[in-house]
């Protein structure tokens, strides 16, 4: 007898809780009191995250001209919500490392999971869109529902995988999840980013990632993370042909207002700056 998604996600609470700093920083940003100095005091006491803010800051991911050397510096000039983002990128990854998993590699999951953020970075940029560090995080956590899912019910993620493998074409992972579980790894991400208090966008895109159409909300975010998945998987494996991902739902290029001919540029921009953005997202020291 499987969990119910309430139970999973109830185990999942006390196996994978968001880190103080990280739920700290969530509510001091939507505190007009909080200052860029508040925050930079909150962050400051963990050592190791600031020094990985501050690599991150001061790298080409950025483009900034003048070096950043304090965190109070990195808020004011990148911004308080994209501090938190990153913060949540930092910290989120860092919470799964000790969560026994083995029907995947993590190496594999990360890197799909990065491709995934740089390419809804890059595309939300295409578009002048000015949450481009929320767009990463969206995409770098869309599938966290999956780790859970793994930990927690190993042996039915392993029969939802052999029954996609068994139905190849017909059969998408999350359908397969569905069929055996009765939910799917993009609902559980969505009850485990509510459980977190993430912002709703970032709560949308992982909910919706492969039902682009039933966002209510924040649908332009969550078509370019749906859109950013297949690209993820085309830019794993070397291809320019979307044939060779999963497809792409009509209603995500209508919502995002993008143009399909912009993916192979985006594909080779990803690929240049994954394994940088890999070794500043993933060291954990």
């Amino acid at each position: 007898m499987s969990l119910s998604i309430e139970q999973l996600v109830e185990q999942g609470a006390g196996l994978v809780s968001l880190p103080a700093v990280a739920s700290r920083l969530n509510a001091m940003v939507d505190d007009d009191e909080s200052t860029a100095a508040d925050i930079g005091r909150v962050i400051s006491q963990d050592p190791a995250l600031t020094i990985r803010l501050l690599q991150l800051a001061n790298s080409p991911f950025y483009g900034l001209s003048n070096r950043i050397d304090t965190i109070t510096r990195a808020v004011q000039v990148i911004g308080t919500r994209q501090i938190r983002d990153l913060v949540l990128a930092t910290t989120v990854t860092k919470v799964f490392d000790g969560i026994p998993n083995d029907l995947m590699s993590m190496e594999d999951f990360w890197r799909h999971s990065i491709y995934c953020g740089l390419v809804a970075r890059l595309l939300s940029e295409d578009l002048k869109m000015r949450d481009g560090e929320t767009m990463f995080i969206a995409g770098l956590l869309h599938d966290i529902g999956r780790l859970l899912i793994f930990n927690r019910e190993p042996d039915a993620a392993h029969e939802a995988f052999l029954l996609g493998l068994q139905n190849a074409g017909h059969t998408p992972p999350q359908k397969a999840e569905r069929d055996v579980l009765g939910y799917d790894h993009a609902q559980v991400g969505g009850e485990l980013a509510a459980l977190w208090h993430l912002p709703e966008k970032l709560l949308a895109c992982i909910r919706y990632h492969h039902e682009p159409a039933a966002a209510q909300e924040h649908q332009a975010a969550v078509a370019l993370v749906h859109i950013a998945n297949t690209v993820a998987h085309m830019a794993e494996v070397d291809t320019r042909d979307p044939r060779d991902a999963p497809p792409i739902q009509a209603e995500a290029w209508e919502r995002s207002g993008l143009d399909p001919s912009v993916l192979p540029s985006i594909i080779d921009r990803a690929q240049h700056q994954v394994v940088e953005v890999e070794a500043l997202i993933l060291d954990h020291g």
